[in-house]
C-alpha cells in the first residue's frame, strides 16, 4: 500500500450575507461545510486509480491532504509511509503533482528553463536530467516545441511540458487534477500513453480526478465520491455488475417502419434506428433472434453498458 486513507474528514466555514451593503459583513451568516465525511481507501504500487465525483464532491480537497496542501480535521493518511501533513518535505521528493488548470511553465521562457529549474530544486544530476529529460520528450514528442517559448505552444503542447516538469525526478506517485482538460485527442492519448509506459517500465502510481471518460479507461480501479462520502470504490466490471447483466442493443431499420419494440427497455427511438436496454441472458433466446431476423431490420450491434452510462446511472441512484 503506497496510500492509505482511513476516516478522512475535512470541513471547510462558508458564510452567507443577509444583506447588502455596507453593514452586510457584520450581518453573516455563518455555516460549516462538510467536505469530506470519513473518506478511507488504499492504492498498491503500480495502480493507476480514477478519482471520480461531480463538482464539489471533494475530490480537489483530498489531492491536497494526501500531498501535503493541507491538513484533515480527524482521520489519518499515509503516503510511501509518510504522513504527508506533517513530514510534506520528504515526501515532496517522491511524488509529482500535476494540477490541469495550473501551468509551472513560464509563459515567456522556453519549457527547458523550466526543467533546468526543476533540475535544481529536486536536485536531480545532470546525467541522470539528461536522461530522464530525452525519454519524455521521445515519449511525447516534444522535441521540436520545447526550446521554444510557451507562448508559441499550442494548449495541448503546454500541458505535455508542464506534465514532464512534474515528472523529471521520476516521482513513484503522481497526482494529476483534471491533467487532459482542454486539450486535443493527440495530446490526450500522449499522455496517457506514458502513463502507462511509466507504470511498465518504472512501477509509477497514478491518482487522477477527471471528468473524462477516456482517462478512465486506462484506470485499474475506479473511487467515486459523491457529497463527501466514498459511493464506490472498485473496477469498471464491478461497477457495471451494479446494475446487473445489462445489454445496448442499437437497431437501424427502414424509414419509417413499425416495429414491435418490447423486446426490451426503448432508450430512444427515432425515424430510422432506435436504442434499447436488453438484459444479457436474453440475447442467447430464440426470441431475440426472432426479433432480429425481422425483414424491416436493416442492421443491429450489442454492447454493454458505457462509463459514461453507468456513472451517470451511479449518480442518479445517489440521489434517489
Amino acid at each position: 500500500e503506497v496510500i492509505k486513507a482511513e476516516g478522512i474528514s475535512k470541513s471547510y466555514k462558508v458564510y452567507e450575507t443577509r444583506s447588502s451593503g455596507f453593514l452586510a459583513s457584520w450581518r453573516r451568516k455563518y455555516l460549516v461545510k462538510k467536505v469530506l465525511d470519513k473518506v478511507s481507501f488504499s492504492v498498491q504500487s503500480g495502480e493507476i486509480v480514477a478519482l471520480l465525483g461531480r463538482n464539489g464532491s471533494g475530490k480537489s480537497t483530498l489531492i491536497k491532504i494526501l500531498t501535503g496542501i493541507m491538513y484533515p480535521d480527524s482521520g489519518t493518511a499515509t503516503v510511501l509511509g509518510f504522513d504527508p501533513w506533517k513530514e510534506r518535505m520528504k515526501l515532496a521528493f517522491d511524488i509529482g503533482v500535476v494540477l490541469g488548470a495550473h501551468t509551472q511553465i513560464n509563459w515567456n521562457l522556453p519549457a527547458y528553463d523550466t526543467f533546468e529549474f526543476m533540475r535544481k530544486i529536486y536536485k536531480i544530476p545532470k546525467t541522470t536530467f539528461n536522461r530522464n529529460l530525452r525519454y519524455f520528450v521521445n515519449l511525447l514528442d516534444l522535441r521540436r516545441v520545447y526550446r521554444k517559448p510557451a507562448r508559441t505552444m499550442s494548449l495541448g503542447e503546454q500541458m505535455k511540458c508542464n506534465f514532464v516538469a512534474s515528472m523529471l525526478h521520476m516521482p513513484k506517485i503522481v497526482f494529476l487534477d483534471e491533467p487532459t482538460i482542454g486539450i486535443d485527442v493527440i495530446s490526450k492519448a500522449q499522455l496517457k500513453k506514458a502513463m502507462l509506459d511509466m507504470r511498465s517500465r518504472y512501477g509509477t502510481t497514478f491518482f487522477l480526478t477527471t471528468h473524462i471518460v477516456e482517462d478512465i479507461s486506462i484506470a485499474d480501479r475506479i473511487l467515486i465520491l459523491h457529497e463527501g462520502h466514498m459511493a464506490f470504490d472498485g473496477t469498471a466490471r464491478e461497477l457495471s455488475r451494479m446494475f446487473g447483466d445489462k445489454r445496448i442493443l442499437e437497431i437501424k431499420f427502414r424509414p419509417g417502419a413499425q416495429i414491435d419494440l418490447g423486446i426490451g427497455k426503448v432508450l430512444y427511438k427515432g425515424f430510422d434506428m432506435a436504442r434499447l436496454e436488453v438484459n444479457g441472458k436474453q440475447i442467447k433466446t430464440k426470441r431475440f433472434a426472432e426479433f432480429l431476423a425481422n425483414s424491416k431490420i436493416t442492421d443491429y450491434s450489442v454492447s454493454e453498458l458505457g462509463l459514461n452510462e453507468l456513472i451517470t446511472r451511479l449518480y442518479n441512484k445517489l440521489e434517489g
